[in-house]
């Protein structure tokens, strides 16, 4: 895939700039989409081989990692289950060696007693107690919470656990726009910010047409153009210029106007199924699967940052299949270790 891309004509030379004004940046962001890459595959190998119990991975969405240039490592957030490169991205912002986010995660994928987020009692995404907030794959409900740290952070300056200007970032997908849990989170914030009074919350959605088996047809667009009274930012999933500039274009305004935003996350694929009991030939034609399939955002941003000078294709290649062997010792030893279907008295 990276070849292909390579050899295809290269993005435009704006675009390029600001993969090369943000070298370090680009960077992260490609080890953290790899990453989230090799572990949603191990996820299947190891649901497949009867030691791993969860499958829901990025499918398409892994450059969302680049989300967290944008927000700082101390910035509260909460993610939609699909949005594991933000966190990745995240942990690998504050320090956390590669090898060991990898286990960590495979330990959450194989319901490991060491999991550090649930200790095995379900693959959620959360790291840092204090910045990252538990979420596991039950739609909104991540949506009011994240409104109530933004009036925290407002209305306990001084008090709180995060800084003054801290702003609370929460994520969803297009399906998710329609529980009635993200409903009551927009509306509390608008109604906030009809009082003008702050309420410093970047709500994320990221839309790939389809939820689950359902086909959204371009309602969540239509949603956010008639529903939202909020400023609303837009941005490609598949470029990661696009999400690097245009993330932390939301992030800036809500930090500094303290009102809230919604930036709408559009273009992306939907690969490889929701999970591995998901039946795509079941709603999507072969056709439908075999073009997601071919859609590879992350080889796509890995060509551009080749061609914008960030990185050298032997650099990535060799990162990818360093990261890849770390993901698969993770999963070995994640699926060594006591799980807690495996343990007396735990529930």
């Amino acid at each position: 895939c990276l070849r292909a891309h390579l050899l295809a004509p290269p993005p435009p030379p704006e675009e390029l700039a600001i993969l090369a004004a943000d070298a370090a940046g680009t960077d992260l962001v490609l080890r953290a989409a790899m990453a989230t890459t090799h572990l949603h595959t191990q996820s299947r190998i190891a649901a497949h081989g009867g030691y791993g119990f969860y499958t829901i991975g990025p499918c398409g969405e892994e450059l969302l990692a680049a989300l967290a240039l944008g927000l700082r490592p101390t910035d509260p957030i909460a993610l939609h289950y699909r949005h594991l490169g933000t966190l990745v991205a995240r942990q690998l912002q504050r320090g956390h060696g590669m090898e060991s986010i990898l286990l960590d995660r495979a330990r959450g994928y194989c319901t490991s007693t060491t999991d550090p987020v649930t200790a095995g009692a379900h693959c959620s995404l959360g790291a840092d107690p204090a910045h990252d907030f538990l979420v596991t794959s039950t739609l909104a409900s991540q949506g009011p919470q994240a409104v109530g740290r933004a009036l925290a952070i407002e209305h306990l300056r001084g008090r709180s656990r995060w800084s003054d200007d801290a702003i609370s970032f929460v994520s969803c997908g297009d399906g998710s726009v329609n529980n009635s849990e993200w409903l009551s989170a927009i509306n509390a914030a608008e109604l906030l910010a009809h009082r003008r009074k702050a309420c410093p919350t970047l709500f994320a959605i990221s839309d790939n047409g389809i939820s689950i088996s359902f086909k959204t047809r371009r309602w969540t667009s239509r949603w956010v153009e008639q529903r939202l009274g909020m400023r609303v930012f837009r941005a490609d999933g598949t470029s990661l210029p696009a999400l690097m500039r245009t993330g932390t274009d939301a992030a800036d305004y809500v930090r500094t106007t303290r009102q809230p935003a919604t930036l709408l996350i559009s273009n992306l694929p939907r690969r490889f199924g929701h999970a591995a009991t998901d039946r795509q030939s079941a709603y999507l034609s072969e056709a439908e699967i075999g073009k997601a399939v071919t859609r590879d955002p992350v080889a796509a941003a890995a060509a551009a940052a080749v061609h914008a000078g960030v990185l050298t294709e032997a650099r990535l290649l060799e990162e990818y299949a360093s990261i890849g062997a770390a993901a698969e010792n993770a999963f070995g030893t994640a699926r060594a270790e006591p799980r807690e279907m495996d343990v007396p008295g735990l529930i």
